[in-house]
């Protein structure tokens, strides 16, 4: 055995025994340098084979941390079969109780918000940037953009995909008012009163209710925990039935967090462009990976115009901006028509500033930096999850994004117990929001986007007591 082998063989003991526990910080690589007599780059193999094995991650200039705990180990994969059985609660009324009143009237610590906390997002360079541009613009803004949209935001958003193999240009893209509009405007587009859409499940109770005021029908597909749609049960289902559209999100899924592999995604495209289904992909939330490289979309593997990608900054830079963007492959007029007739054009001033703060390069400056913030807060939620939720509570461990799924023992009802965590100050999404089905209420959706501070971490503690609770007096 190589020395790095055995320095790595005594670490990999020590974290699997609880010395050094999930969320801890190794001692740094020149600590163990002096107190091994091994050399840097011996003690450096030794952090990559653990970094190989998944036992911890690396940190720019932090040093490496355990990203492994015991629940990894016994936790087996789930796949979320939905059942026929139709839901009986008025679930509009939850999602309205959850999210109806703003954050700036609620003192709750809200774990079911959407977006990452404003103490992650650069506010200030945001200011100085909307001062530049209206002083920059002759017309500030003030006229109505082309239907397509902002030029400058659709060159960037071009730029960015330069990586993919398969490219976009600007007139590839439409812009919108955000990526839910864009999933709006596309469904208006390619569907009709009647149709059925297929999407995975748990899935994005947004996207229901938008189905739903469409007049669509809604069938949820088996979803694996860790890997996504079950792509034969897909195959299957198109074969047999009239499927309008398959709308997902292939990158750290809305709730579930997983992230499609690369061959799932190919395999998927093939699928739907053989049976002409159009599909319809959210992508908001690679931009926040925590591996060494941003997972492709869908689109990266169409070569024929049959995904229709829709992404925003809403989740990582502006929520209130509004600023989102379609590339609908072979629909674009369908696409460009509704847009017209819907809203006319999208807003100038925060597209234009949204365009100029990625040039400058200050979006993945920002970038960057939330990716640390937010894998640390998820470190951190699985370490207090671990510790004070129920013995057999089961999580996703999201490679990105900031949602994280949780399964919890099927007598707890999270709907029931939705009245006393707000009395506790405490929010979250209760599982069966996710659903037209009656299924996950016993299922809960966290936001680890929440700034880490003291009373993050008490409330959280409080939710897993709050959940013991109900189990002990079940």
């Amino acid at each position: 055995m190589n020395l790095y082998q055995k320095i790595a063989t005594e670490l990999e003991k020590q974290i699997k025994n609880g010395t050094y526990r999930f969320g801890d910080r190794l001692p740094s690589v020149r600590k163990l340098h002096r107190e091994t007599g091994l050399s840097i780059s011996t003690v450096l193999q030794a952090m990559y084979l653990l970094e190989a094995k998944g036992l911890v991650e690396a940190r720019p200039k932090r040093g490496y941390f355990v990203t492994y705990h015991p629940k990894q180990s016994a936790a087996s994969p789930v796949i979320y079969h939905p059942t026929n059985k139709e839901g009986s609660e008025d679930i509009e009324e939850v999602i309205q109780q959850v999210y109806g009143q703003s954050d700036r009237e609620d003192q709750h610590i809200n774990f079911a918000v959407g977006v990452p906390s404003a103490k992650m997002l650069p506010i200030a360079r945001l200011k100085k940037m909307v001062r530049e541009t209206m002083l920059a613009l002759p017309d500030a803004c003030v006229h109505y953009e082309s239907i397509s949209g902002n030029a400058y935001l659709r060159r960037q958003v071009a730029q960015r995909t330069s990586l993919w193999g398969n490219g976009l240009s600007p007139d590839d893209l439409v812009t919108t008012t955000g990526c839910m509009n864009a999933v709006a405007i596309a469904l208006m587009s390619i569907t009709k009163k009647g149709d059925c859409i297929l999407t995975e499940s748990p899935v994005y109770f947004g996207t229901l209710q938008l189905a739903k005021s469409l007049g669509l029908k809604v069938q949820e597909m088996p979803t694996h925990g860790e890997y996504g749609l079950d792509l034969e049960e897909i195959k299957n289902t198109i074969k047999h039935d009239q499927i309008a559209a398959i709308v997902l999100v292939s990158n750290f899924s809305n709730p579930l967090g997983y992230c499609m592999s690369a061959q799932s995604k190919r395999a998927l495209v093939k699928i739907c462009t053989n049976h002409q289904v159009p599909l319809i992909e959210e992508d908001l939330y690679s931009d926040v990976y925590f591996g060494s490289e941003r997972p492709l979309p869908c689109k990266s593997h169409d070569r024929d115009g049959i995904v229709l990608w829709c992404s925003s900054v809403s989740k990582t830079l502006a929520p209130g901006y509004r600023v989102g963007w379609i590339a609908p492959g072979k629909y674009k007029d369908s696409i460009l028509k509704t847009k017209l007739y819907h809203q006319v054009a999208s807003p100038s001033l925060s597209h234009e500033v949204v365009a100029r703060f990625m040039d400058k390069g200050r979006y993945d400056n920002h970038l960057r930096q939330l990716r640390i913030a937010l894998h640390h807060n998820l470190l951190k939620y699985l370490q207090i999850i671990q510790e004070y939720f129920p013995e057999n509570t089961k999580t996703t461990f999201p490679n990105g994004g900031f949602l994280l799924w949780i399964e919890l023992d099927p007598r707890i009802d999270t709907l029931q117990l939705y009245e006393p965590a707000l009395n506790l100050g405490i929010k979250y999404a209760p599982g069966r929001i996710f659903t037209l089905r009656d299924q996950y209420k016993n299922c809960l959706r966290l936001s680890f986007g929440l700034d880490w501070n003291e009373q993050t971490a008490t409330a959280l503690t409080r939710l897993g007591l709050l959940l013991q609770h109900q189990l002990v007096n079940y």
